[in-house]
């Protein structure tokens, strides 16, 4: 089955063994591929694939996620989405000098982009990951700003 079918079966409205199917199926993926799931904003992985995405992409597990971290850190512009309680338990699993300059990266955006959402995000993430003292204190005083805005 084509590679986008399965991701479309990963959408929850989808009956739970066509679901199970596709995570299955999607846990073999190749690597250049496994961007289609970590990228929230494409017409591939929708917002109701999500939750199963996070899934595929804990089984698929780190180092072979690493190429997509800047992308999952995008999962944080909403705490709410589904999956970001998945990717926080793939994120436990990285040594937090890895993990650390995609954060600070991502820290930059929201803040250049005055993102509170995200900024909140990304503090809620560091907390859960008890990095919070590992980021630069100016920037995480930026964040913290900006999320209260």
């Amino acid at each position: 089955m084509p590679i986008k079918e399965l991701i479309a079966d990963l959408d929850w409205g989808k009956p739970r063994e066509v679901q199970a199917n596709a995570i299955r199926s999607l846990k073999e993926i190749d690597d250049e591929d496994i961007v289609l799931l970590a990228k929230q904003s494409n017409d591939i992985c929708h917002k109701g694939c999500w939750e199963n995405a996070a899934v595929v992409l804990k089984l698929i597990g780190y180092p072979r996620i690493k190429p997509v971290l800047p992308y999952i850190m995008q999962w944080f512009q909403d705490v709410n989405w589904p999956g970001v309680s998945t990717i926080i338990e793939i994120l436990r699993d990285v040594e937090p000098l890895e993990l650390m300059p995609y954060i600070e990266e991502a820290s930059k955006r929201a803040i250049l982009d005055k993102d509170g959402l995200w900024a909140f995000g990304i503090v809620f993430l560091l907390k859960e990951l008890e990095l919070n003292h590992k980021i630069n204190s100016d920037i995480y005083k930026q964040l913290v700003c900006l999320s209260n805005e």
